[in-house]
This record gives C-alpha cells, sequence and structure tokens, in this order.
C-alpha cells in the first residue's frame, strides 16, 4: 500500500495535478456518495452501501499510507490529526457496515461534509483523478 502511494503522487506529479487538490476532490466524492446513500437510504441495498463505504475505506487507506511516507513533509502533529481522523473515521465506516442503520451513517456523513468544504473552492475533477481510485 505504501508503494502505490507514492507512485499516485509520483503520478500526479507528472500530470501537473496538484496532491492537495486531487486529495479534496476524492474527499468530496467520497462524501458525496456518502450523502446519497443517506438521501435514499429506504432504497440502497446493503451491497450499495457497503460499496460506499468501501470507496471511502480505500481512499482514507490511501491517505493514511501516504502520511506514514518516510518522504512526507508535513508537521509532525498534522500527520498525527490526520492518523486519528482516518482511525476515527474507519472504526465509524465499521460500526456502519457490521450494524447498518440510517444515524450511523448520519454522523459520518455529517462528519465529512464540513472536513472537505475548504478545499473545495481549490478542488478540480480530472480525469486522473478517477484513474486512482
Amino acid at each position: 500500500m505504501y508503494n502505490q502511494a507514492t507512485t499516485a503522487y509520483q503520478k500526479m506529479s507528472q500530470t501537473g495535478v496538484n496532491p492537495r487538490d486531487l486529495e479534496a476532490t476524492l474527499l468530496m466524492k467520497a462524501a458525496g456518495k456518502l450523502q446519497n446513500v443517506m438521501d435514499n437510504w429506504d432504497d440502497v441495498s446493503r451491497a450499495d452501501l457497503n460499496e460506499q463505504l468501501t470507496y471511502n475505506r480505500r481512499l482514507w487507506t490511501f491517505l493514511l499510507a501516504a502520511i506514514s511516507e518516510a518522504d512526507n513533509q508535513l508537521p509532525d502533529p498534522i500527520k498525527v490529526n490526520i492518523t486519528n481522523l482516518g482511525v476515527f473515521i474507519m472504526n465509524r465506516m465499521l460500526d456502519v457496515m457490521y450494524q447498518p442503520d440510517r444515524q450511523r451513517l448520519a454522523s459520518l456523513a455529517d462528519f465529512h461534509q464540513p472536513q472537505y468544504r475548504g478545499r473545495a473552492a481549490r478542488a478540480r475533477l480530472t480525469s486522473c483523478c478517477l484513474d486512482l481510485i
């Protein structure tokens, strides 16, 4: 997984896409998927719910792997904060997967929304973004 994170960042640097913009775009996409499940809770199958949670889990796994890279230049306190956030989100996703409940998902979906608004103004959805996940 660590090598995949490094490879993805190297690929993005070659395409000229800012890694932070890509992260924001993918996080907003994940938040949108969770919101869509929330909005259509009564019509969403367990398989669809798990698909959306799996997308989110893969994204956070990628982000956590990138944070733990030796050459990651973020300050240690920020790395710790992002890691703690990722662990929190992963635990909430497991809660929803094992005991599907709209309120449990709502807490996860609600948590995601404000996290990405600050980056939303800069984020651009490009075709290379979708190829990474």
